[in-house]
């Protein structure tokens, strides 16, 4: 009989290109990604039904015309150990359409891109089955609802890849720090000039990521993005603030998020032209709240937001 193969033996590894769609071989040592919430599809595409006339009935069966495999899963926010470091999750967003600025002994900053996009090399290690995913790209969505601790939730897609059996990777997951919990201590957000006392925050890249299957085309490409998000937090007065009026108006104006209390283990999200959409109204302990939802607009290109971690 097979040994059983355990789910909380899962291990992924993420490794940058060189070139598209050539197997980067990332290892557990240097490549490992501290994850939750995995969903794997080893198997999606396209079929076409073999619509044959027979003279009896039955299924006709069908053929796959197009094979990829889809990847989901969760990594904590969380800053750096010393300012300058690249965090373990850098290479997850520079296939997300993202560019990298490292400022040693500050900052790294990612930025946007519409061009030049990179791609990953994924394994998804479970027990000894190893799957691979190449020419791996994704759209990714932050979240930072209060009281839980803040995530990237990424969408994978890249080229199949048939399994193989091997051995589990040991692995080294120091590049990742245990994040802060959401709250006033470690979170400030900022809506157009206003601190707002927020229960609810989301942003989502927006990227279209398509896999494409032509003669002599076998490969994955992010074709557009259109950033957005959404706030909740406690309603203003109408004097300090006017949400429905600025909505109303399609008025913009900067967003700044930052998690995390000290120097280092600090992650910030920072967008200097911020559409408001139109507002809805709830409450939460009694205290009327109100939701906006979020468009992340470029003022002269590729400068929608920037995302800044120390």
């Amino acid at each position: 009989m097979s040994e059983a193969i355990f789910v909380n033996q899962t291990v992924i590894l993420a490794k940058v290109e060189a070139t598209k769609g050539t197997d980067a071989i990332p290892t557990g040592a240097a490549n490992a990604v501290l994850v939750s919430d995995v969903t794997f599809t080893p198997l999606e595409g396209d079929e076409v039904e073999r619509n044959n006339i027979r003279p009896y009935f039955g299924d006709g069966g069908s053929a796959m015309v197009t094979q990829y495999a889809k990847l989901s899963f969760s990594v904590e926010a969380a800053g750096v150990a010393a300012a300058g470091d690249l965090p373990g999750y850098e290479p997850l967003l520079r296939a997300a359409g993202a560019s990298v600025t490292v400022t040693a002994g500050t900052d790294v900053r990612f930025a946007q891109v519409s061009q030049g996009h990179e791609s990953v090399t994924i394994y998804i290690a479970v027990g000894r089955n190893l799957q691979k995913m190449t020419a791996a790209m994704m759209n990714v969505k932050l979240t930072g609802d209060a009281k839980s601790l803040p995530k990237f939730q990424f969408e994978v897609t890249g080229t199949y890849q048939a399994a193989t059996d091997a051995a589990l990777p040991a692995v080294n997951y120091t590049k990742f720090q245990s994040p802060f919990g959401i709250n006033k201590t470690n979170s400030t957000l900022a809506l157009h000039g206003v601190a707002v006392a927020a229960s609810a925050f989301s942003f989502d890249f927006g990227n279209t990521v398509i896999k494409r299957d032509l003669i002599n085309v076998d490969t994955v490409e992010i074709t557009g993005r259109k950033s957005t998000g959404s706030v909740t937090f406690d309603n203003t007065l109408v004097s300090e603030k006017n949400w429905v009026e600025l909505a109303r108006t399609s008025a913009r104006g900067p967003l700044a998020f930052k998690h995390g209390p000290g120097a280092t283990n600090v992650i910030e999200l920072k967008a200097p032209n911020v559409q408001l959409g139109k507002p809805s109204f709830g409450e939460s302990d009694g205290v009327q709240q109100i939701t906006v939802p979020l468009r992340y607009v470029p003022l002269v290109g590729n400068d929608e937001w920037e995302i800044i971690v120390r």
